[in-house]
């Protein structure tokens, strides 16, 4: 959601003008000391544009020290004269206190999206949504339908999400890949990996595997993990896109990077196997441990084999009875046969160490 200063140009359709333009002028070229001579003496005269930008000066604390109480005053001033930005600062301030007042935000979103307030009409109805009920909502996609008219894609996308899961609205995975769509022309992120998705599946619309790896390489591009693993997987495969080992590790590894666990193992396999990378089975041991801690079954077997192996790594017969049974705790067939086999290689003092390792919370990593 957006904050209240980040982008404190205006949204109410007839904006600033003459000093109060001037004032935001100085403030976008960061003379917020000319900002704010302008401003006191517009706000002193009762403009609420220089009442809404005051508040942002003391909110941030731009030229002046912070002071969010004197910018929620401002803010109020230029709110009780209709001005939706101001509604809506009010809205985020209320939302991001601590403790959390929903009342309040609600109360401030309300006015602002009643006023036409693109942004607080999206984030009044994400609240409303995580109210929960019915009438709350069918509320929210209502306040989604007109965001969505003023062309905002938070609002697309969450319609998808809606539509999609029926929340607030008959089920319709064919309008949810239609919204998904709209919000990805437009950039949205999510709404990109949401449609990738939809195309891949054959949800709502008909499959279409080229398509599918177009959004999900719109939505890596923008810095999705999940996007960046299923791009990954196609190029792999050679699935919409041709088979190509080396840009499947450049996916795998930004996902892996950013703490995606899939992303891990599968880059963890490529090292070990030199596919589309210089063979490096110490990294891929690595990579199977960032994974494995994050308790992927796959993962979990994998280090399993190189500790036992000592592939990359010194031969850890405990360490690797530990990780197949960890696997073997989630059901994975293989690691159970491979605990149990390991198992026979464990001295007895071996076993008992194994058995407390297991129980106990990881400790530093195994592979260096």
């Amino acid at each position: 959601m957006d904050t209240p200063t980040n982008s404190p140009g205006p949204a109410n359709p007839a904006g600033p003008s003459g000093a109060d333009h001037d004032g935001f002028t100085a403030f976008e070229r960061g003379d917020y000391r000319a900002a704010r001579d302008i401003w006191e003496s517009g706000s002193d005269a009762g403009s609420a544009w220089a009442q809404l930008g005051l508040g942002i000066l003391y909110a941030d604390g731009l030229g002046l020290e912070a002071d969010p109480e004197r910018a929620r005053q401002y803010w109020e001033q230029a709110a009780e004269q209709g001005l939706s930005d101001a509604s809506f600062n009010l809205g985020v301030m209320a939302e991001t206190a601590s403790p959390v007042d929903t009342e309040t935000a609600q109360h401030w979103y309300r006015r602002a999206a009643e006023a036409g307030h693109v942004v607080a009409q999206n984030n009044l109805a994400v609240l409303l949504l995580n109210q929960g009920g019915d009438a709350a909502s069918t509320e929210a996609v209502q306040w989604w339908k007109r965001a969505a008219e003023g062309g905002d894609p938070d609002a697309l996308n969450s319609l998808g999400v809606a539509h999609q899961q029926g929340s607030g609205c008959e089920r319709d995975r064919a309008a949810a890949a239609e919204y998904y769509a709209q919000a990805a022309k437009a950039g949205h992120r999510d709404a990109a990996f949401n449609l990738a998705r939809a195309l891949e599946q054959g949800d709502g619309v008909d499959a279409d595997l080229t398509a599918a790896a177009r959004w999900y390489r719109q939505a890596a591009e923008a810095g999705d993990p999940d996007a960046a693993a299923k791009l990954g997987n196609l190029c792999r495969d050679g699935k919409g896109t041709k088979e190509d080992m080396e840009a499947a590790a450049h996916w795998y590894r930004a996902a892996a990077e950013a703490g995606h666990p899939q992303a891990q193992a599968n880059l963890g396999v490529l090292l070990d196997r030199g596919l589309g990378v210089p063979r490096d089975q110490s990294a891929a041991a690595r990579w199977y441990e960032a994974s494995a801690r994050q308790g992927l079954a796959p993962a979990q077997y994998n280090l399993g084999i190189v500790l036992a192996d000592g592939h990359g790594v010194e031969v850890d017969y405990v360490a690797a009875w530990v990780w197949f049974a960890r696997a073997a705790d989630q059901g994975h067939k293989p690691a159970a046969e491979a605990r149990d086999y390991i198992h026979q290689q464990l001295t007895p003092e071996q076993r008992a160490e194994a058995e407390t390792r297991k129980t106990e919370p990881f400790g530093p990593p195994i592979t260096r």
